[in-house]
């Protein structure tokens, strides 16, 4: 699995709420982030049903929901 690398902009007063969170937790901001939205997706998946995603060489990638 590769890392893909973004910018994300966000509230100041909800950056540091993450950064509060994420000391108290032993993450980095980083890796709190990516903690939430992996825990999201598998909220989501649970809830929505299974997610695939099929890649075409990384340029052009689908996405199908199955519920």
């Amino acid at each position: 699995m590769s890392t893909v690398f973004f910018n994300l902009r966000i509230d100041e007063t909800l950056n540091d709420m993450l950064i509060k969170i994420a000391q108290e937790e032993g993450r980095s901001k980083n890796k709190q982030i990516e903690y939430i939205l992996k825990e999201y997706v598998k909220h989501y998946g649970q809830t929505n049903g299974d997610i695939t995603i099929n890649q075409n060489f990384n340029t052009n990638a689908e996405v199908n929901f199955k519920k």
